[in-house]
């Protein structure tokens, strides 16, 4: 072979081999930063980024400055601070939350309901807290004391997109024609309204977001209001397969549900969650 060609050949194979080793020891950024997981990235960069939907409690907004606040949110921010990080949230809803986790806008997602179609997509933390359902009909409006009595052909159930009430009724009503209304993380209970005006004739939502509307809206009332129904614990959301940061969430939140730092949170902002009784004796 043509010594000019031998060289060519074989400063090319030099070239690919550094290529290769580039890729597999981490020269390309994307794939470093990934590999590297989330817990490290946080540490590095000091930044813990949080998807949150706004829910009172657990988060509220003041719509005049947009501060944030809720139990929830000063959970999330003493986690970051015991990594030597800040928190940089980002507002979305609880249809797209588990996208952004995905995606790896955000690290950590705030307060979800535990459901089989959400588990598809992101990984949940321990339970925070247990939640139900309810549902929010016109005053005077008896006909509902049952889910079979939602759940029959002529009755319009509205929902919010992605809301446990959405997720909840699209599996278990089967002949009750539902409205699923695209809400902003701020006004989530704006699809109740579909209730108010007379186009729906019942609105499906977790039991605390129609209690609070209920409460501020005396031409309604809350049909389960002693009988929550659809129990589900609720938990943060993480991305699949990041176990390391998973176990750092799952620590953390059992440090702050044993030293009692978890119900003060709750008692700050009125929160009244169902939880389990569990008791410690010396053995």
């Amino acid at each position: 072979m043509d010594k000019k060609y031998t060289t060519v050949a074989i400063l090319a194979m030099i070239a690919l081999l550094l290529s290769l080793g580039n890729l597999a020891f981490g020269g390309n950024t994307g794939t470093n930063a990934v590999s590297q997981g989330t817990l490290t990235k946080i540490k590095t960069t000091r930044v813990m980024n949080v998807c949150y939907a706004v829910w009172p409690p657990a988060v509220i907004k003041d719509a005049s400055t947009g501060e944030l606040s809720g139990h929830d949110i000063d959970a999330t921010r003493l986690l970051a601070e015991s990594l030597g990080a800040t928190v940089a949230f980002h507002e979305t809803t609880f249809g797209d939350m588990a996208g952004g986790i995905q995606s790896g806008v955000c690290d950590i997602g705030t307060s979800l309901f535990v459901n089989m179609p959400r588990a598809q997509a992101i990984t949940f933390s321990r339970p925070l807290y247990y939640a139900g359902s309810s549902g929010l009909v016109r005053k005077g409006d008896a006909r509902f004391k049952t889910i079979e009595d939602i759940d029959q052909p002529g009755i319009i159930v509205a929902t919010a997109t992605g809301e446990a009430g959405n997720i909840f009724a699209k599996a278990h009503f089967k002949h009750a024609e539902i409205l699923s209304i695209d809400v902003q993380s701020s006004d989530i209970s704006r699809f109740l309204l579909e209730v108010t005006s007379g186009h729906a004739d019942i609105g499906i939502a977790d039991a605390n977001t129609i209690q609070l509307f209920a409460a501020s809206h005396p031409e309604t009332t809350d049909a389960f209001a002693s009988r929550p129904f659809g129990l589900s614990p609720v938990a943060f959301g993480v991305r699949q397969g990041d176990q390391d940061f998973l176990n750092y969430i799952n620590n953390g939140l059992l440090s702050l549900q044993t030293d009692g730092t978890w119900d003060a949170l709750e008692q700050t902002y009125d929160a009244h969650w169902l939880h389990e009784v569990k008791t410690f004796q010396i053995k």
